[in-house]
């Protein structure tokens, strides 16, 4: 494939730290044509200098020789981005936005990104590299038959849902909860369509986070499980060689990573467990995510992601959500009616 031109909007940490990395080891992938952020100014990653201009400036001119528009910017400002890049003639570019997509109450903007060619998110958690390891060992039958996933302080509010339904093969939520357990521990519970569930203990704290896929003969974590009777435990590892990170495991199941992954996911202490590395496995799983756009998969759908926020925000604000035709960000009277939300909320 030829080199597809990127045009990155926003210079956050997001863009700093994750994308502008990942671009930058992907060069005969994606070329960078141009960066804008509120204000004109310099930037540094990696040892290269960009010259950054201000977002008002943002014309047709700036898309000669784009492909692809990555956004990262504050939840508030997507409106406004959108809108700009809207009024510019997109139909040949697409559009990788970072998560949540919209905040629910600037939901009827979704509308825009439909003069795009193609839209996509940019949820690195789905293409974390423990989850191809585990579900081949799901495959392989050497736990029995998935019925969940546990996240302890390890997955974050739509972030962990996308992760959960990468890790089990799931799409579709049909209903969730979310309670206080006492002790400034809350639990959220998902029903997905398949037999499969995902449980997550919050507030999220990757430092001392673990995470269990339970089957039924045994598991799969980054901490010791006593399996049923006769069945097994698999452990789930980060796999060092010189101290540096080079791969993970699950069970016999091997996930080598490049020297291109193995650069981005370099810089923690050697004894750090898997979920403790979070951020590296994040900075992978953007990687990751834009080989898959190079190769014409494309990136997380947007439908996917909507759905990751709408139960998000019924769980923070109501404590539970249930999928139905007024509910469901998929289903067509429930997108007339979140458009209806937004645009009362103004």
């Amino acid at each position: 494939m030829s080199t597809r031109g990127v045009l990155v909007v926003g210079t956050g940490k997001r863009a700093r730290e994750t994308a502008l990395p990942a671009f930058q080891r992907l060069a005969r992938d994606f070329e960078l044509r141009g960066l804008f952020a509120r204000r004109a100014k310099e930037l540094e990653v990696g040892g290269r200098r960009y010259a950054v201009r201000a977002a008002e400036s943002l014309g047709a001119e700036a898309l000669a020789g784009v492909d692809l528009v990555y956004v990262a910017v504050a939840k508030d400002a997507v409106p406004q981005v959108l809108a700009r890049l809207a009024a510019l003639p997109v139909e040949q570019v697409d559009l990788l936005i970072d998560t949540p997509v919209v905040r629910f109450k600037h939901y009827r903007h979704v509308e825009r990104l439909k003069g795009f060619r193609a839209a996509w998110v940019a949820e690195d958690c789905a293409h974390l590299p423990w989850i191809g390891p585990v579900r081949r060992a799901l495959a392989s039958g050497a736990i029995g038959a998935a019925e969940g996933v546990l996240f302890s302080r390890s997955a974050y509010a739509y972030h962990g849902l996308a992760t959960a339904k990468a890790l089990l093969g799931e799409r579709r939520v049909l209903r969730a909860r979310r309670r206080d357990e006492g002790g400034g521990l809350i639990r959220r519970q998902v029903w997905f369509a398949g037999p499969a569930q995902a449980w997550m203990i919050e507030p999220r704290d990757y430092a001392t986070g673990r995470i269990a896929v339970l089957g039924k003969t045994g598991s799969i974590a980054d901490y010791p499980v006593d399996p049923p009777p006769g069945g097994r435990h698999l452990e789930l590892a980060p796999v060092l060689q010189g101290g540096r990170l080079v791969g993970v495991r699950a069970g016999d199941e091997l996930e080598p990573l490049d020297d291109d992954e193995r650069a981005l996911a370099a810089g923690d202490a050697p004894d750090l467990g898997l979920t403790a590395r979070m951020e590296a496995w994040k900075r992978v799983g953007f990687l990751r995510l834009l080989r898959s756009i190079a190769r014409g998969s494309g990136g997380y759908p947007v439908e996917d992601a909507l759905e990751d926020m709408v139960v998000d925000y019924h769980l923070e604000r109501l404590g539970r959500y249930r999928a139905t035709p007024l509910t469901d960000p998929r289903a067509p009277l429930a997108q007339a009616l979140l458009r209806l939300a937004s645009r009362v909320a103004g």
